[in-house]
């Protein structure tokens, strides 16, 4: 494994945000993520891959998302190694972030191994490696349903705008929303907001009309 390939793969990942590896399919529920940070699909393998490919997709810090991205191989004796991460998410500040998506209890020696290697392939260019287990499942689900809310359709500046305004004193969410208008209008871009994180909740709770919403300044700080 040679420096100038890693770097390579970095350039091509600047250019290409869900180009696929892997080319066998897999019995993992594999599917194709719109992605409204890249404006393109992003391909996954497993429902795991697709949870956290919609948390990158929701973090601000994320500008480009990229799935099964890049194939590492290395000989080890008389083999010829290799690993296809899950993920690679390119950040605001210009690095990159490498993930492998695993239940906690699928983690084996043989992932710990390919991980050590692709962490060092990753750290002689500045990158950050991580493996990935399963969210918490009342965090997962508010997520998704979030995310169903992600497309720029649904925002509406003035009732953006209003909602934000409600919000600016904490209160629950039926309560506001019931204020600003009809509900059938009011809610998808009420949605929206809590997705682009204009809007916080504490989503590790189920979220419901009992929720407590508060609006916030600087959108990094959303929960």
């Amino acid at each position: 494994m040679h420096k100038r390939e890693i770097l390579g793969t970095g350039l091509d990942l600047q250019r290409h945000n869900s180009y696929k590896i892997r080319s066998k399919p897999t019995p993992r529920e594999p599917g194709w993520w719109w992605s409204v940070t890249t404006r393109s699909h992003v391909a996954y393998e497993s429902w795991l891959e697709r949870h956290h490919i919609i948390e990158a997709d929701r973090d601000i810090r994320v500008t480009g998302i990229s799935g099964q991205p890049f194939q590492l191989t290395w000989p080890e004796g008389r083999k010829q190694m290799r690993h296809v991460p899950d993920l690679f998410c390119r950040m605001l500040e210009g690095n990159g972030v490498v993930t492998d998506c695993r239940p906690a209890d699928k983690i084996d020696e043989d992932l710990r191994h390919k991980a050590a290697v692709t962490a060092a392939a990753c750290g002689v260019i500045g990158w950050e490696y991580r493996v990935a287990v399963e969210p918490d499942p009342v965090w997962a689900a508010n997520l998704r349903w979030l995310s169903g809310y992600r497309h720029p359709r649904f925002g509406d500046e003035q009732l953006e705008e209003l909602l934000i305004t409600l919000f600016a004193c904490p209160q629950p969410l039926g309560q506001a929303a019931q204020r600003a208008g009809d509900p059938i209008r009011v809610r998808p871009v009420l949605f929206h907001l809590l997705w682009r994180g204009r809007l916080s909740a504490d989503l590790g709770r189920p979220l419901g009309e009992t929720t407590v919403v508060t609006a916030v300044a600087d959108p990094g700080e959303a929960a």
